[in-house]
């Protein structure tokens, strides 16, 4: 006689469904919400591959009603999962993405962060399907999403998986360059701090790999916009994609090193330290590069955009690059002086005799020395204001740097101080209701005394 199997197949998987929807009901419970998730994520360790669709399916099914405990966590599993069985999950990576896809939405930002999370560990455990599979649909949803949150969620995970991508798509992150570019003159996106850093990453991915002149031509210029931004997130975001082209483009990047250089020295001193940071960090990666090409005037004929930065950052009342590179110009004329234009040999006549013709050549000789010693002059002087030009500049770089430092200090006191006040508020507010309450019930039992009382007496 046969035995037959404790449990069949099919009891087990229901057993496991009907498992794993009981312990994301109980991490809507704060009281339960700890034993939950490890039950969870003991489940998740121990999975068969039969498995993995069931398990995936329970997670997707959670809708936005659910608390964000448990939004999540269910993503926090995806990461999990990636991290515990790999390329197993080959299979069952476009459902996993899209499960993250749906959680973009999400209002909270811890939601998110596990998004990006969970596209690094989806990068970087399961290897086997293109990397494609992944950033195909975050770079679709990245374009054609309206909403806000989902266009912060797709532009952070999509940088945060192309930073952690070993062998990123080159080419489709190529052609998804031009389409990710034109959303930041788009009025209907409105994440663009978390763009640029899209667009940086895309950069460095494909930097030196057949980058495309054309594009960076446009592209460049309308980042460098950003660096002149109202929000400073935006302006440090374009600071470290201009940083990107710098390193990652070895070839093309000395092109714009001219153009780059003018912009950031005239927004070095930004009034926020972090941005003020990262401007000086990005400005010294431009100067390390080597000479900028004769071509570098393509930067300017076909981004419009610069000369009108130009034309607005550059105030008059701080002192940027572009003095020091003005007495550098005057400079030049003086040491090529000589070689452009040597200094003329007096004219004798042919028929004066040999006596007459070398004094000629001597005054000719002592008219060149005195031209090239007033020319040295000349650039000792230059020398001289360059160098006062430039401690001037230094003292006021130090001096602009103290009073930053000393303006963030007084509003960080500030700060403190108003949220101090309002404390000292909500206490006078809550003893006020409190003695409120207090008088209001002594009057009520002062009246009923009294109105006992007074029947007492009329009785």
């Amino acid at each position: 006689m046969r035995s037959s199997p404790s449990v069949s197949p099919p009891r087990t998987v229901t057993d496991l469904k009907q498992r794993v929807i009981a312990c994301l009901n109980r991490l809507s419970d704060r009281d339960t919400q700890s034993l939950a998730a490890a039950e969870l994520d003991s489940i998740a360790l121990n999975l068969s591959p039969e498995a993995f669709s069931l398990f995936i399916n329970c997670l997707q099914t959670t809708d936005s009603s659910a608390k964000s405990p448990v939004r999540k966590h269910c993503v926090s599993l995806l990461s999990l999962l990636s991290r515990s069985h790999g390329d197993s999950l080959a299979p069952h990576l476009p459902k996993m993405v899209s499960t993250v896809l749906r959680r973009l939405r999400d209002p909270d930002t811890s939601v998110r962060a596990a998004c990006a999370t969970a596209s690094v560990d989806m990068t970087t455990n399961i290897t086997e399907p293109p990397f494609s599979v992944l950033a195909g649909p975050m770079i679709e949803a990245l374009i054609h999403d309206c909403d806000a949150n989902a266009q912060i969620g797709a532009a952070v995970c999509l940088a945060a998986a192309i930073d952690a991508a070993d062998d990123p798509d080159v080419e489709q992150l190529q052609k998804a360059l031009p389409k990710i570019g034109k959303l930041l003159k788009s009025e209907g996106f409105k994440a663009k701090p978390e763009l640029l850093g899209a667009i940086g990453s895309v950069i460095g991915a494909i930097g030196g790999r057949n980058s495309d002149k054309a594009v960076l031509d446009w592209l460049l210029p309308n980042v460098l916009e950003f660096l002149s931004s109202d929000d400073w997130h935006a302006r440090k975001a374009a600071a470290e994609a201009v940083a990107r082209v710098a390193t990652a483009e070895e070839e093309l990047a000395p092109l714009y090193k001219k153009a780059c250089l003018g912009v950031l020295e005239s927004r070095r001193f930004d009034k926020v330290k972090l941005v003020r940071e990262r401007m000086n960090h990005t400005l010294s990666l431009w100067k390390q590069l080597g000479d900028d090409s004769p071509d570098s005037s393509s930067l300017s004929k076909s981004g419009k955009g610069i000369n009108t930065l130009k034309s607005k950052e550059k105030n008059p009342n701080v002192p940027t690059g572009s003095k020091l590179n003005d007495v550098e110009d005057e400079l030049r004329p003086l040491g090529t002086k000589r070689v452009l234009f040597p200094a003329k040999p007096s004219k004798v006549k042919e028929n004066r005799s040999n006596k007459s013709q070398a004094v000629a050549v001597v005054q000719s000789g002592d008219e060149e020395e005195e031209s090239s010693s007033s020319s040295s002059s000349q650039r000792k002087n230059a020398e001289e204001e360059l160098s006062l030009i430039r401690n001037q500049i230094t003292q006021i770089e130090k001096q602009q740097s103290s009073l930053l430092d000393l303006f963030q200090r007084f509003m960080e006191s500030s700060q403190n101080e108003m949220q101090s006040l309002g404390r000292r508020v909500r206490c006078l507010e809550t003893s006020f209701s409190v003695l409120s309450t207090d008088l209001l019930v002594s009057r009520t039992i002062t009246q009923n005394g009294n109105h006992k009382r007074n029947a007492h007496l009329q009785n």
